[in-house]
């Protein structure tokens, strides 16, 4: 009997782009996969991609449900509990049994669901005899730091509802770096998504397969102390393997978005190491003033450019950039809704990245050898930073003014340190380093390769073995 998983991700671009990798590596060591999407994020991804672009082992299948929009705190939780409604476990109960009636000869033999879908997921798997792994997307720091959660109430770091005691950097555990008070994942969600946290670590907390995008050489002392706890496994970063033996690729990864392509060749002009990419992922929200702003930095570094410009990322209306602007910048600048982010960040032209921090974002960035300038909005995406620029020196903070702000003279000044100062010199360099123990990793005999081979063993043991 071949092995078949059912795949559970979350329903947002950041959880699925991760775990469709991992169901590329899966089908890859002899796995049949059936991939599980609420119907908006299927038909988005059939839309966006070419037909026959996926593996024949991975089935693609859909429940009813559209992610309601999440632009204000209330929104957060009207947003979670929709897909715990709507996709939770009497949902997944019903899926498994369809496929098992479907698939006589190949019935279900494992279930891999993202962390923030796993609740209740535990009781179902045991009814049906397979067992249960969950995958998390996001670094182990984070888990971490909603695990210990209790820890940091009873030292009184933080209140029994989330809050920050001292506005100041604080070493919240003493396995992770220094954190300022407002880079607590849950502080963007409210109470609401710091119940939401607690009770998913604790719920997966006797679960035996916790997978995490992420490797041992990045995370050591936080892996070391949770592993004490749970099972921790890292097996990132999760690179399609065409993105670690050359420079570039032609292959186009499944997505919710429709890829602009033309911009590999816009790329393709560009000197070596001389091009400024930015993209703040598939959920960032910019006003006019901040978007303003960011041109009018992109056009006094007289740099090339490509610039992500989603037709959602201004809050309201179409971005309105400076007078000028695209006419100035249009001999360097190439500007796009949506771009293939390996296939850029592997070009040769790119000097820097300037990102909002999305774990994949980062985990790409490492993996390519690319410096970052950070700009973070919200949940991990600021104790990312913190890892990117003060653990592991690979980048520096744009950092916002008082009103919230990302000025042009503070944009400006990162990209001069970074790509003329001596600091961008060490900065580079350790990319450079970092580019190499990523990539070791999941090597023959790397610690993820290790960790990901004792989850292929134990899955494709069968029950009465």
């Amino acid at each position: 009997m071949v092995p078949h998983a059912l795949l559970i991700p979350f329903p947002a671009q950041g959880h699925i782009n991760p775990m469709m990798q991992l169901a590329w590596k899966l089908v890859s060591h002899g796995f049949l996969l059936t991939f599980l999407n609420s119907d908006s994020n299927h038909n988005s991804i059939l839309k966006a991609n070419a037909p026959n672009s996926l593996h024949d082992n991975i089935r693609m299948i859909s429940v009813p449900f559209e992610f309601p929009v999440m632009d204000t705190l209330e929104g957060v939780g009207n947003g979670m509990d929709a897909v715990e409604k709507c996709m939770g476990p009497s949902v997944i109960d019903r899926v498994i049994q369809e496929i098992n009636a479907r698939e006589e000869e190949n019935k279900l033999t494992c279930i891999i669901a993202d962390a923030w879908m796993s609740f209740g997921l535990h009781p179902l798997a045991t009814l049906h005899k397979v067992p249960l792994a969950v995958f998390h997307t996001a670094p182990v720091s984070i888990f971490a730091i909603h695990y210990f959660i209790t820890n940091m109430v009873s030292l009184g770091v933080v209140s029994s509802d989330g809050i920050p005691k001292q506005d100041q950097k604080t070493k919240y555990l003493p396995s992770m770096p220094p954190l300022r008070s407002g880079d607590l994942p849950w502080l963007w969600g409210g109470e609401y998504f710091f119940r939401k946290g607690t009770r998913m670590a604790q719920e997966i907390k006797h679960i035996k397969w916790i997978l995490f995008n992420s490797f041992l050489e990045i995370e050591a002392p936080v892996v070391e102390t949770l592993s004490k706890e749970v099972g921790v496994y890292p097996i990132g970063p999760l690179i399609p393997p065409e993105f670690l033996h050359s420079t570039a690729s032609t292959k186009v990864l499944p997505s919710l978005r429709k890829h602009e392509t033309e911009c590999l060749q816009w790329l393709d002009k560009q000197c070596t190491h001389s091009v400024i990419y930015i993209s703040f992922g598939s959920t960032g929200i910019m006003s006019e003033k901040q978007v303003e702003e960011l041109a009018l930095g992109l056009d006094a570094t007289q740099r090339p450019f490509l610039w992500v410009v989603r037709s959602d990322l201004m809050k309201g209306s179409e971005a309105i950039l400076p007078a000028g602007f695209l006419e100035r910048v249009r001999d360097r600048g190439c500007i796009v809704s949506w771009a293939p982010q390996l296939e850029v960040l592997s070009h040769p032209s790119l000097a820097c990245f300037v990102t909002h921090c999305g774990w994949n974002s980062v985990q790409e960035s490492i993996t390519m050898g690319v410096p970052m300038l950070c700009w973070p909005y919200f949940a991990d995406q600021f104790i990312n930073r913190t890892y990117v620029v003060d653990v592991w020196k690979l980048g520096l903070p744009l950092d916002a003014n008082s009103q919230g702000i990302r000025e042009k003279e503070e944009f400006l000044k990162g990209v001069e340190i970074l790509l003329e100062s001596e600091q961008g010199l060490e900065i580079r360099e350790e990319a450079r380093k970092l580019k190499g123990i990523a990539r070791d990793t999941i090597k023959d005999g790397g610690s993820s390769w290790n960790n990901f081979n004792l989850f292929l063993t134990a899955m494709k043991r069968q029950p009465n073995e």
